[in-house]
């Protein structure tokens, strides 16, 4: 579905990532670690294509995408309804959500603990709601591929545990692909996952269940 070959992203002299290369297939769970500055948002910004590479090649299959950014566009005078941000999430719009999408709309408040916002607008959300409305967003079309940058930064830590779990519902059930950038794999990773180790180019790529062996020779992420 996705593959990486020697790609280089430079901002002037600074190099961000260079000698980048890897493959993901459909299905897989990827987790993203590694220190501040270490270009884990460059490498996804490629991905989604906020960033071009300076050197390299991204190949990516024609999928559906879903993409949540590690900074929200959480401004305070933010005038859009919690259900305006959501129902911006999906494939087709129309000028009036229909009965149907209302009703996905408030399954996935009530899934996200969240079901009192359907009319509350946005400007009144603290950060972590404001946060599971945006997750919502990223999950309301059931893309193919779904790309996370820190999606957790602003919950509680009792509902980060079910979120998790409800990703790896949708990668069992759905066969999603999905992308996380992370800097606690603590609650988030299972043996079976996908762990890379960015830090301007590619330490280490493997199963989790290998990722341990690497972080005992010296290895820590933030």
């Amino acid at each position: 579905m996705i593959k990486y070959q020697d790609v280089a992203v430079s901002f002037g002299k600074f190099n961000a990532l260079h000698d980048v290369n890897f493959e993901i297939k459909p299905g897989d769970f990827l987790h993203i670690v590694g220190p501040n500055g270490s270009g884990k948002t460059t490498l996804v910004k490629l991905l989604v294509g906020l960033l071009k590479p300076t050197e390299g090649v991204i190949s990516l299959k024609n999928v559906t995408m879903g993409y949540l950014p590690q900074k929200l566009n959480t401004k305070a005078n933010l005038p859009m309804m919690v259900r305006e941000v959501i129902y911006s999430g999906f494939k087709k719009q129309k000028l009036i959500p229909s009965s149907t999408e209302c009703e996905l709309i408030r399954f996935w408040l009530e899934k996200m603990e969240i079901p009192q916002l359907f009319n509350e607008s946005m400007m009144h959300l603290s950060g972590g709601q404001q946060q599971r409305v945006f997750l919502i967003r990223a999950l309301i079309a059931e893309p193919e591929l779904l790309i996370l940058d820190e999606p957790t930064s602003a919950l509680d830590p009792s509902f980060r545990e079910k979120f998790y779990q409800l990703l790896y519902e949708l990668q069992q059930k759905k066969n999603m692909t999905i992308i996380h950038v992370t800097h606690d794999l603590t609650d988030a990773v299972k043996d079976d996952c996908l762990t890379m180790y960015v830090d301007q180019t590619i330490k280490f790529f493997g199963p989790y269940r290998d990722y341990h062996e690497f972080e005992h020779r010296g290895h820590s992420h933030d």
